[in-house]
């Protein structure tokens, strides 16, 4: 069956895709390597706020020294898994060569020791419940069989484990899965080098009037990887909500809580519940479940929407999930401690290599945001006070609107300012 919105041209079989995505991330080592890589000088840091993104107060869902799988680690993200997670055991698996060897000789210097690097399709492992946490992002949505591959990492969990997953959102690559489709019928098959000119050429020089030309323009001045990465994925499946939905269902997976990104925290675009005006409207939105208002707000927000980029666990955990509603019940009874790490810094030298640097910052420094600032300071000023209190005090409503911005900003690992006492 022909699937037109995904693009599937050089999709023959799992194996064949898994060596055009070699070849592929071979050629172009993505992501490119960062001007400095950190982590906080707490090892057990992250899996606190780790745990607190996923609604675990008292810290215990995931282990202060978990098993992690880095399934599609890619050039940099195991480095990062390693120097976050120090105390952890981390599995590192790549099908590009050339990517395991720059996260080779990077995860040495910066001085990470507990990765183990495997040059291995994530089609073809045979892991079984071996692990407390699993990062797969960006990664199955470019397989033959997302389903299948999706099944080998519910297997590869533990039954109480956790999986960040990312698939790309629809409506951010309606443009470049057509633009992909193009270049497909343009160029011989598997010619990485003249899709490259030829995407070139036509973000340069072809006339078009519609939004694919914006989208060009932006790409105009970015590196050779990153213009590849956009524009000449080999194989490429997107979803919404929904679709995602009944992917970790066949696999035996549930949705858990959206997991907080780089990329939408660079644009405030983290928020996958809607501001709505009409009473009526907002009353009927807000009493149903989680899932179906996130798939209501991928609907309407459209492009708008968050990255798919979320926590799951297998059906079979035995741990219940809890809403976002009984989340923020508690996170406003709950007492919280500032964050008080610092943060240690690999800064990339003139001769290419990371050195560490002498300063040691406060982590995470200081919030952006006055209100939760004032929550900070008055965490550190009245320990006794719950969250709460707090707003009482400094006279904010504590709606679920309101309490569920201020977790995500609080108590994540994307803004990890507060650490539950509840322990």
């Amino acid at each position: 069956m022909f699937i037109d919105e995904h693009n599937l041209h050089l999709s023959k079989s799992t194996e064949a895709v898994d060596e055009v995505n070699s070849k592929f991330y071979g050629r172009f080592q993505y992501p490119q390597p960062p001007i400095a890589f950190d982590a906080p000088s707490d090892p057990s840091f992250e899996t606190i706020m780790l745990n607190q993104s996923i609604g675990s107060w008292d810290h215990s869902a995931i282990p202060d020294g978990p098993n992690i799988w880095v399934a599609g680690c890619g050039a940099n993200q195991a480095v990062y898994t390693g120097l976050r997670y120090p105390n952890a055991t981390v599995v590192a698996s790549d099908l590009s060569p050339a990517s395991i060897a720059t996260a080779r000789r990077t995860s040495r210097e910066v001085g990470v020791k507990n990765v183990e690097f495997r040059q291995e399709s994530i089609n073809h492992v045979t892991y079984q419940e071996d692990f407390d946490y699993l990062i797969c992002t960006g990664v199955i949505h470019h397989n033959a069989d997302p389903s299948a591959t999706l099944t080998k990492l519910a297997s590869a969990l533990k039954p109480t484990g956790i999986l960040e997953l990312m698939v790309y959102n629809r409506y951010h690559r309606l443009v470049t899965t057509a633009f992909q489709k193009a270049i497909r019928l343009l160029v011989d098959e598997g010619d990485f080098e003249s899709e490259l000119r030829m995407a070139r050429n036509i973000a340069g020089g072809v006339r078009i009037d519609n939004f694919l030309v914006g989208f060009l323009k932006s790409l105009k001045e970015t590196s050779e990887i990153e213009f590849a990465d956009a524009l000449l994925q080999p194989v490429e499946y997107s979803f919404t909500v929904e679709s995602l939905e009944s992917l970790l269902a066949d696999s035996g997976l549930d949705l858990v809580a959206s997991c907080i990104n780089q990329f939408d925290k660079a644009n405030n675009a983290f928020y996958w519940n809607l501001e709505i005006d009409d009473p009526e409207i907002a009353a009927i939105y807000s009493s149903k479940p989680d899932v179906d208002r996130w798939k209501i707000s991928n609907y309407l927000m459209m492009e708008k929407s968050p990255m798919l980029w979320f926590y799951c666990q297998r059906r079979d955990s035995g741990r219940r999930r809890v809403t976002e509603a009984e989340l923020c019940e508690q996170f406003l009874e709950l007492r919280f401690s500032p964050s008080n790490a610092k943060k240690i810094i690999y800064v990339k030298s003139d001769d290419g290599c990371y050195v560490r640097s002498s300063r040691l910052p406060a982590y995470p420094g200081i919030h952006p945001d006055p209100v939760c600032r004032r929550i900070v300071e008055e965490s550190a000023s009245q320990p006794e006070k719950s969250i709460k209190d707090i707003l009482q005090h400094i006279r904010l409503d504590d709606n679920f609107s309101i309490a569920n911005k201020l977790r995500l900003c609080l108590t994540t690992n994307a803004f990890p300012y507060l650490q539950s006492r509840c322990r």
